[in-house]
């Protein structure tokens, strides 16, 4: 879009003004309020009005200060570094609920990702002693040196451009232990399983699933009506998933209709 096309972009016809939006979003991940207003030198008010519009059409998912594009492709996954700008103010509530379900004296373990970082940061303030397993060496910095946290990273490959650790001899260990909470990230997820698009992620998730009495999904309402590359399991084999209020009622039906308990939660 030049100079010109964005100056006029009050004066178009809304469906030509969302049209425009929908070709930035084919390109750009996620957008908030403030800055597509000002890229496209229009009114906050108007690209909100766009935005729900977009949303309800299905082109985009909604968040609390923005949007970010409807997982699509199944091979996509945004940087880790982009997942922590998107829908911020939902991974933040998310990680509040799930601090209400950690007992002290607990064994947890705690996925790779975005929310997973943040949920780190929050644990590492905590005084209760508490036993964290983890794959992702962001998690393992921000809880070291945390008395009274017991640290047990089980090690592998580091998957390049990511915090995760893969392989050997993380599933092995994994197989030996039982934790009582697994607090799990994914990629996207529909009504019938939550996904990824790495398959060797896939595959030590499933491990940590196995190795947990108990399963957490944590996941922005962003993720969800998505399927990525690789399934990682049936919703019914969760035992609670928290997300944001951004997921319609109607979705949150078919969750319950798995058996699945939902916390969704205000932003």
């Amino acid at each position: 879009m030049d100079d010109s096309q964005e100056n006029n972009s009050e004066e178009m016809l809304p469906a030509e003004r969302r049209q425009r939006l929908i070709d930035w979003f084919d390109i750009n991940f996620a957008g908030s309020s403030q800055d597509l207003a000002d890229r496209f030198n229009i009114s906050v008010s108007t690209i909100r009005r766009d935005l729900d519009f977009l949303a309800k059409e299905g082109y985009l998912s909604r968040t609390h200060g923005g949007a970010v594009r409807m997982r699509q492709q199944s091979t996509y996954e945004p940087s880790t570094d982009l997942a922590r700008r998107t829908a911020v103010e939902e991974k933040n509530a998310i990680v509040s609920e799930a601090l209400k379900h950690i007992n002290a004296d607990q064994s947890i373990l705690i996925d790779t990702g975005a929310i997973s970082h943040l949920l780190a940061d929050a644990i590492a303030t905590r005084t209760d002693p508490l036993t964290v397993i983890t794959n992702d060496l962001y998690v393992a910095h921000a809880l070291t040196y945390k008395p009274p946290l017991k640290l047990v990273v089980p090690g592998g490959s580091n998957r390049f451009g990511a915090y995760s650790l893969l392989g050997e001899p993380g599933i092995s260990f994994l197989n030996d232990v039982k934790c009582d909470l697994y607090f799990m990230s994914a990629q996207a997820v529909d009504f019938e399983c939550a996904s990824d698009t790495v398959l060797e992620l896939v595959e030590l998730k499933r491990t940590m699933m196995q190795a947990a009495q108990k399963t957490i999904l944590l996941a922005d309402s962003s993720r969800f009506n998505a399927r990525a590359l690789y399934r990682i399991t049936e919703l019914s084999e969760i035992h609670m998933i928290i997300t944001d209020y951004g997921l319609p009622a109607k979705d949150r039906d078919k969750i319950h209709a798995h058996g699945v308990e939902l916390v969704c939660v205000k932003v």
